[in-house]
């Protein structure tokens, strides 16, 4: 063996260690997709001073049961009673980590230094409610503010769960809806207003969502592997050209996001629903497959078509970040047309790093061992295990 392929070699097997690392780490954090809802409204009790909010939290069980102890018994079915037994608990996490400020904003919607915290000043009697087909939890709480609040610190599963998002409404706000992370977020800004900022905030949302989607880049990491390679009795043939690779890659692209695009919009629009529970399992089957057709080929077709077939799938796990949300029929439109066009810039991003790595190692033994063979094999065990994990 040259110096050359050792070096290849040793460079290699480093970064495979690395990626493998990654994936493993995935496993933790790719289940269902969690998102919460926060509305907030002027308060319109009697005898209440300005500046005073009502609130209405929703977060789900499963989220729940990660920041607090709600299955003591642990049966792995959470009672109502379990629930109320741990409200101040609940009450004291929302406090700390539902924090709604005021203060003066700057023109860009930078918040200035020396921000209150508004207080919460009562808490009505905790409640379940269904989204989804899944349970959450509903609290309704009072907020009193010393002026307009003007920004969010929300701090709800930081550092477990990378995928969270809170869908925030405002009734007094020039910009009603907003898909919200994990951190601080300027609100109520004169820059906030308009269609151009509801079109930016759901493009924004949909890039994030591609890239922290494990199960979607997974998804597509096991189609691309095998774009530079053709079957030939039996074999795996490096492309002699990058052209014919690029130009499999581009219809694999173009195959999932037509898919995705058609499902994502049937579910955003309400047009069919299916169980959340269901389709994240499916999606999780659907990586897997993926991943064992490289291995074993089962169905001998391109991966275009494979990309189509469970981009549709894929399409209805992008849109539960839009099912529920309280918009009109145009504004549901343009959330839908930008959270797609995120998806898609989000993937191109991937693309464009997974695939130059594919084609610059495509003839050495690393990649046919360690990237084809073993991070097929890696990706089957990782998906199932999601689909244990989400179906049961």
């Amino acid at each position: 063996m040259s110096v050359f392929n050792r070096l290849i070699w040793r460079d290699s097997y480093r970064y495979l260690m690395l990626l493998l690392l990654a994936l493993t780490g995935t496993a933790v954090q790719a289940h269902e997709s969690s998102t919460a809802y926060l509305n907030l409204e002027p308060s319109r009790a009697e005898n209440t001073e300005s500046n005073t909010y009502d609130a209405q939290y929703e977060l789900s069980l499963r989220d729940l049961a990660l920041l607090i102890d709600i299955d003591s018994n642990q049966d792995r079915e959470v009672s109502w009673a379990e629930v109320k037994s741990q409200a101040p608990l609940i009450e004291q996490l929302i406090k700390a980590q539902l924090v709604l400020n005021t203060g003066d904003t700057k023109d860009a919607g930078v918040i200035e230094t020396g921000a209150q915290a508004c207080q919460v000043t009562h808490f009505a009697p905790l409640a379940i409610n269904t989204r989804s087909g899944f349970n959450y939890l509903y609290t309704d709480f009072t907020l009193g503010c010393a002026a307009p609040i003007s920004e969010l610190n929300y701090q709800i599963l930081s550092g477990i769960d990378a995928n969270h998002r809170l869908i925030l409404t405002q009734a007094d706000s020039k910009l009603p809806l907003q898909v919200v992370a994990v951190g601080k977020t300027p609100l109520g800004t004169s820059a906030d207003a308009g269609l151009f900022a509801t079109a930016l905030n759901f493009l924004k949302s949909g890039i994030h969502h591609l890239l922290i989607g494990w199960d979607h880049l997974l998804f597509l990491f096991v189609l691309l592997i095998p774009a530079v390679y053709i079957r030939k009795e039996k074999q795996l043939i490096a492309v002699a050209k990058p052209k014919a690779a690029l130009i499999e890659v581009f219809w694999i692209a173009t195959s999932f996001t037509l898919a995705h695009s058609i499902t994502l919009t049937l579910a955003a629009l309400e047009i069919v629903s299916i169980p959340a529970r269901f389709i994240e399992s499916l999606i999780a089957l659907s990586v897997a497959f993926a991943a064992f057709n490289n291995l074993v080929p089962m169905l001998r077709v391109r991966a275009v078509y494979l990309a189509f077939v469970f981009g549709l799938i894929h399409g209805f796990g992008f849109a539960n970040v839009l099912v529920d949300l309280p918009l009109t029929t145009g504004a549901r439109v343009l959330a839908l047309l930008s959270f797609n066009i995120g998806i898609e810039l989000g993937q191109l991003v991937f693309i464009a790093i997974v695939f130059p790595f594919a084609l610059l190692l495509r003839r050495t033994r690393f990649y046919k061992v360690g990237i084809f063979y073993l991070g097929s094999l890696i990706s089957v065990a990782i998906a199932l295990w999601w689909f244990f994990e989400r179906a049961f």
